[in-house]
């Protein structure tokens, strides 16, 4: 089960699910990048996208690519690679609160994509798929199916 959840992660950090965020800051603060800072001050509108947290080269080898096993072992399965995920609306390590905005049924998301992965690869084995880049990402349509011979 560790390699589907790595899978479910990969697919989340590579195709955030919402990958606009905006908000006012609450009070002043600085944002940090890896070679910057930036001073907000309080009441100020933010904007972030997505992508170029969980895109990030200096964070991420090979960014742009799919890698299914990006998560397990190492620093993946130490959650590492993990407090760099964002597609919440927080970090993968934090937990909603009632103070922050992050998704409260963010372990039901992880868990639901694992469970219908699972399923996907329980009733089925193979399936084809046609990939078309977009400006914003990509689209995976499945062609076709072929059904298991055992269960």
């Amino acid at each position: 089960m560790t390699l589907t959840k790595s899978v479910v992660y990969e697919a989340l950090r590579i195709e955030p699910p919402i990958p606009f965020q905006y908000g006012r800051a609450r009070e002043d603060m600085v944002v940090r990048s890896h070679d910057a800072a930036y001073e907000v001050k309080k009441g100020e509108m933010l904007f972030g996208y997505q992508p170029f947290a969980t895109r990030d080269p200096t964070v991420f080898d090979r960014p742009e690519e799919f890698v299914g096993d990006r998560f397990v072992g190492g620093r993946g399965e130490k959650k590492m690679l993990l407090r760099d995920v964002y597609w919440s609306n927080g970090r993968e390590t934090d937990d909603p609160t009632a103070e922050n905005k992050q998704c409260p049924a963010k372990d039901l998301v992880v868990l639901m994509s694992r469970v219908l992965l699972v399923e996907l690869f329980l009733r089925y084995d193979g399936l084809t798929v046609e990939i078309e880049p977009l400006p914003l990402g990509s689209s995976v349509t499945i062609t076709s199916l072929d059904k298991a011979t055992s269960v």
